[in-house]
């Protein structure tokens, strides 16, 4: 174990230093020892140290990434957050400041591609019967093919309840939410979807408070939160466009309401003015032939006039009133065709006599103006189905209009032709002619050419209105056609050869007075016993002396009463009375005669005689056992012959 020797002899110093340096060497050995020990200790502390080390990384690390992930997740709905909010403030502000669902529509289908990375979405509105949903509007930002092909086939579907992604949200009536699960039977565009790559739907009701409107509907092939914020902001959307819905609509109604509000009143403002125009009118027509019949009446009374002037005051008092009845007479007849209570009595019919007559009435006023009327009546059709009175007066009212607006000297003439399945008659004439701009105006109610205070013509304007109403009664046409002012104006009358329908229902028995009748032969009552029932005394005056001048035989009573007393001991052949009186009107007179046995008079034939002159007037009077209805004033040539026809008096 010796690590050197020394061979004797030795020298001392050799030896010192020997020893010297193998102290030193074993010293340096044991201090080599001690820090291998000390580090080998060390390295196992350090591996002890990165053990812990890495296990403390590790664990850091998992920490990191889990504090990683939630903030990814927290960007994530934070991010969705923000998407949504922003989608509710798009469609919040589309829906404030949009005029109509027409343009807040695509904004809002817009904001869903903008804001929710939607690939395609499309407004469904339920159609007017509520049967099934159409697609109203489709938006989206791509242009393949694919998507082409899918919006072609969403616009052409219609979905009833339950079918497609549409009806099945109609059907359940609240957001739904599929993911991959939209093929298939109950989904007709699942094929397409697949192609335009969707793997994620949703849809929602659109509903105004209760009641279903529609569904909005997004494709997307990203995945959409499915979490009970989506689907509560859903519903909300929906809610607020349905309020913006109702809105609209009730904007739009009101608008509607305020502009009939303002067209009603443009119209009443209109008619006011015309009434007041119309009834100064009237009353200006009413009292120009008023005048000379009290003028010449008060003139009569003197006993001042010779022979002639007497005849020239009656025929002036007469002439005056038959001007005033006429005017009642057209003011009635506009009253029925507005009211649609103006019947037709229909029957075959002479046209060609009934136009004769009508030139007959009219003639004494043409020759007056030394005007000739000219007439071609060749027709190979001689009887239409029409009311003949009627017709008589829708003719006379044309030659009445003919004969005012033509000069002295001038022409009037009349043709009848057939035309087509029609007949046509036609009245023109060489008078003043119609401005172009009046034409249309023609044949309205109350207007005339001129309507001036300095007017040569008067008139009330209702005569031609009249003749339009009656022609489309009777389902034809009435035209007016003229050059201009001066020469002259060609009014034509349409009507069919046969009506299609005649209906018995039609005929209303009643007797009209005035001017479009045919000159009747004053027929004789001699011996005929004549009851009169009027508490106005003069019109039983009047009444009793005409017929008394037929040779009848009159008692005359102002009250049901009176009449009924004189009954007991005078039945006579026919009953004339008033309706309206006091007391006891005629309605009550004509039943307290039906009840009584027919040896004291229940059978008496019986006419209404009175100022009451509407159609109704004559139906009421008919179904109260009347035979016949006459409006006053009444001519006594057409009451002597009604008299006569009803009591087949010979």
């Amino acid at each position: 174990g010796a690590v050197d020797y020394l061979t004797k002899p030795f020298e001392p110093e050799i030896l010192k230093s020997k020893v010297v340096f193998f102290t030193k060497l074993f010293r340096q050995n044991q201090e080599i020892k001690r820090q291998k020990k000390l580090l080998e200790t060390a390295n196992v502390d350090l591996d002890s140290a990165n053990t812990d080390l890495e296990a403390r990384v590790r664990s850091r690390t998992r920490e990191l990434q889990s504090a990683n992930a939630r903030l990814a997740a927290e960007l994530e709905v934070r991010k969705d957050s923000e998407a949504r909010l922003a989608l509710e403030h798009s469609i919040t502000r589309t829906v404030a400041y949009s005029d109509s669902l027409e343009t807040a529509a695509p904004e809002i289908l817009r904001s869903f591609c903008e804001h929710l990375n939607a690939r395609l979405s499309a407004f469904w509105i339920l159609n007017k019967t509520g049967s099934a949903l159409a697609c109203a509007y489709i938006e989206t930002p791509e242009t393949s093919e694919a998507i082409a092909r899918f919006k072609e086939m969403s616009r052409e579907l219609r979905f009833r309840r339950g079918l497609g992604l549409p009806g099945h949200v109609w059907e359940v009536n609240k957001p739904v939410m599929l993911h991959e699960g939209f093929h298939g039977a109950k989904f007709p565009r699942g094929e397409l979807a697949r192609a335009a790559g969707f793997t994620r739907v949703v849809g929602f009701p659109v509903k105004i408070a209760d009641d279903f409107y529609g569904v909005i509907e997004f494709f997307a092939d990203t995945p959409l939160s499915d979490d009970s914020t989506m689907i509560n902001m859903l519903e909300a959307i929906g809610s607020e466009i349905g309020q913006f819905v109702h809105r609209k609509r009730v904007e739009g109604e009101r608008e509607m309401l305020l502009l009939a509000e303002k067209t009603l009143r443009q119209q009443a403002e209109k008619a006011s003015r015309l009434k007041d125009e119309f009834l100064a009118t009237v009353s200006h027509e009413l009292r120009t032939p008023l005048n000379s019949i009290l003028g010449w009446g008060q003139i009569l009374t003197t006993g001042t006039l010779s022979d002639e002037e007497q005849r020239n005051a009656l025929q002036t008092i007469h002439r005056n009133a038959r001007s005033q009845s006429q005017l009642i007479d057209d003011l009635l007849d506009t009253s029925r065709l507005i009211t649609g209570n103006l019947h037709l009595n229909l029957t075959p019919t002479d046209v060609v006599q009934t136009i004769e007559a009508a030139i007959e009435v009219v003639r004494p006023s043409a020759d007056a103006k030394s005007i000739t009327i000219e007439t071609d009546l060749e027709s190979d059709v001689d009887t239409i189905t029409c009311d003949t009175h009627r017709l008589q007066q829708m003719v006379w009212n044309l030659l009445t209009n003919a004969v005012k607006f033509t000069p002295d000297g001038g022409r009037v003439t009349v043709r009848y032709e057939r035309f087509d399945n029609s007949v046509r008659i036609v009245v023109s004439d060489t008078g003043n002619g119609i401005p172009a701009e009046f034409l249309p105006l023609v044949f309205e109610r109350f207007r005339q050419e001129d309507s001036s205070s300095t007017r040569a013509h008067h008139g009330l304007g209702l005569g031609l209105a009249i003749v339009r109403h009656l022609t489309e009664l009777h389902g034809g046409q009435v035209s007016v056609a003229s050059d201009g002012p001066g020469k002259g104006a060609v009014f034509s009358i349409t009507l069919p050869i046969t009506l299609a329908v005649i209906s018995e229902g039609n005929a209303v028995t009643s007797a009209k007075n005035g001017h479009g009748h045919i000159k009747l032969v004053p027929r004789r009552l001699d011996g005929l016993r004549v009851a009169i029932v009027d508490d106005d005394n003069d019109a039983c005056n009047l009444l009793q002396f005409s017929l008394e001048m037929s040779g009848a035989i009159v008692r005359t009573s102002s009250s049901v009463a009176e009449a009924m007393t004189s009954l007991r001991d005078w039945i006579p052949d026919i009953l004339l009375t008033d309706i309206n009186m006091p007391g006891e009107d005629g309605y009550s007179l004509i039943r307290k005669l039906r009840e009584l046995k027919p040896d004291e008079g229940a059978d008496i034939p019986a006419i209404a005689l009175t100022a009451m002159a509407r159609e109704e007037d004559s139906e009421n009077a008919m179904a109260s056992g009347f035979q016949l209805h006459l409006s006053k004033p009444v001519d006594i040539d057409e009451l002597t012959e009604a008299i006569a026809n009803l009591t087949k008096w010979k």
